[in-house]
C-alpha cells in the first residue's frame, strides 16, 4: 500500500493511563488528515486538603462528519474530565480550529464509557463528540471503513516528545502493522533475548499479564518501534503524549484517505541494561514505547457503540465499501 506523507498520537499506558505524541513524524496539514487537537480541562479531589486539583491535557481526534461536526477520540482521554456545570459536559475545547477552517465549536454531546469500564475492556476506549460549530468550505472530515486493517497504516497525532516543539500541525509517519499480537519477539526480538535473558523475561511476563487481563484484544491494532532491521530503535516515529485518539489511517484504490482505528494505549518496559544499546540515549523512558495500540473502528463492539450515537444526532460517515457492513451507512 503506498500512503503519501504530506505533511504524525495522548496514548494510554496501561495501569498508569495518561495523555501521551507522535516523535520524529513528519508535520501534515490538519485539513488533509482531518486531525483535531483537544485540550481537556480536568480535576480530581484531594481528600488532604478537601479541595478540587485542576490541570489540563492534549489529546488528538478525527473529524468523521460535518452535520454536525462530529470528532471521534480515545474515551480515556475523558478521564477526570471537569464537568461544565450548565451542560454537564465536559469542559474542553478544539484548539487549532483556524487551521481545519472552523469557525467556532461548541461540545452540545459526548458518548463515552467511564474510564473505570474502560480499563476492564479497551473495545469501550473510543469516545464520540459532537460540536454546535461554524463550518467553513475548508472543513474535511473522513470516512471509517470497516474492514480489514492492512499491513500499512498512516497514523497522525498532536503528541509532543523530549524536546520537541509543539507543532501548528500534526505529525504522521508510516508504520508496519503487527501480524500476531501475541508474538512477544515482534516486539522485543531475540536478539534482546539472548543479551539480556532475565530483563527480556521480565518484559514478556509484563506483556502476557497484559494479555490474560485485556478483554476484547481482538479489537487492538498495534506498531512497534523496531527499524527496517528488525533493532530498536528511538529515532522510529511512535505515539507519546498528546496521540490519543488520534487517526489510523489507509489510503484506498482511488487516494482517498479512511479510518481504520484511532490511538489507544503505549506499553512501555520500565528496566534498563547496559547489554541494550539504545538505553544509552538521553531520551526519557516515557519516550521509549515498545508497543501502541489502537482500536479497530470495524470490531463489532465499536460498531454496536458508533450505531448508538448515530441514532442520537452524531454524523459518522463510512466508506462506500463498508456501508452496508452490520447495517450502517452514510447518514
Amino acid at each position: 500500500m503506498k500512503i503519501r506523507i504530506l505533511l504524525f498520537a495522548v496514548c494510554f499506558q496501561l495501569f498508569s493511563i495518561q495523555a501521551f505524541a507522535l516523535i520524529h513524524g513528519e508535520e501534515t496539514s490538519s485539513k488533509i488528515v482531518s486531525t483535531v487537537s483537544l485540550q481537556i480541562n480536568h480535576h480530581h479531589w484531594l481528600r488532604s486538603v478537601n479541595s478540587w486539583d485542576e490541570y489540563q491535557s492534549q489529546c488528538s481526534g478525527v473529524i468523521v462528519g460535518k452535520a454536525p461536526l462530529t470528532v471521534l477520540t480515545a474515551a480515556h482521554c475523558l478521564r477526570e474530565a471537569k464537568i461544565e456545570h450548565d451542560t454537564q459536559l465536559p469542559d474542553l475545547s478544539i484548539t487549532n480550529q483556524a487551521e481545519l477552517g472552523i469557525e467556532y465549536a461548541k461540545l452540545v454531546k459526548a458518548f463515552y464509557k467511564s474510564f473505570d469500564e474502560v480499563e476492564k475492556n479497551l473495545a469501550l476506549d473510543v469516545a464520540v463528540l459532537m460540536f454546535d460549530a461554524g463550518l467553513t468550505d475548508q472543513v474535511t472530515f473522513m470516512p471509517v471503513h470497516t474492514g480489514k486493517v492492512p499491513k500499512q497504516v498512516l497514523l497522525c497525532g498532536y503528541g509532543t516528545g523530549y524536546q520537541e516543539v509543539e507543532s501548528k500541525h500534526p505529525r504522521c509517519s508510516e508504520k508496519n502493522v503487527l501480524s500476531n499480537l501475541k508474538d512477544f519477539y515482534q516486539i522485543m526480538p531475540r536478539e534482546y533475548e539472548e543479551s539480556d535473558e532475565m530483563l527480556h523475561m521480565k518484559a514478556r511476563a509484563q506483556f502476557e499479564y497484559k494479555q490474560d487481563i485485556v478483554k476484547s484484544l481482538d479489537t487492538l491494532v498495534a506498531v512497534n518501534r523496531l527499524d527496517e532491521t528488525g533493532h530498536y530503535s528511538t529515532d522510529e516515529p511512535m505515539p507519546t503524549s498528546g496521540d490519543s485518539g488520534g487517526p489510523w489511517i489507509i489510503e484506498n484504490s482511488k487516494g482517498a484517505y479512511q479510518l481504520v482505528a484511532v490511538t489507544s494505549l503505549v506499553e512501555r518496559f520500565y528496566n534498563k541494561t547496559r547489554f541494550w544499546s539504545f538505553f544509552k540515549k538521553d531520551e526519557p523512558l516515557s519516550d521509549y514505547p515498545y508497543v501502541a495500540y489502537g482500536i479497530k473502528l470495524g470490531h463489532r463492539e465499536v460498531l454496536n457503540f458508533l450505531q448508538n450515537a448515530i441514532k442520537q444526532g452524531a454524523d459518522i460517515q463510512f466508506s462506500d465499501k463498508s456501508m452496508s457492513f452490520f447495517g450502517l451507512g452514510n447518514q
